[in-house]
């Protein structure tokens, strides 16, 4: 299953490119690499499907396998 990953210079953004791919995919399940905390969302795009998007900081970017196995990939 492909899981999409946006890479963010810093702690905030708009995920614009995240959203489209989100709203073209049968995803439901998104993650971001970025320079803030590690914490896991839910969003909804601009045509109003909602998504988990998991913030990993970069320093995590080695470990992304392992904790996307530690999430239901097809949870609402």
């Amino acid at each position: 299953k492909m899981i999409p990953v946006e890479v963010k210079s810093g702690a905030s953004g708009k995920l614009r490119s995240l959203h489209q791919y989100i709203n073209m995919s049968d995803s439901k399940f998104a993650i971001r690499l970025y320079a803030g905390k590690l914490q896991l969302e839910e969003h909804t795009t601009n045509e109003g499907k909602k998504f988990k998007l998991l913030n990993l900081p970069y320093y995590l970017a080695g470990k992304i396998e392992d904790y996307i196995g530690t999430f239901d990939l097809n949870a609402q």
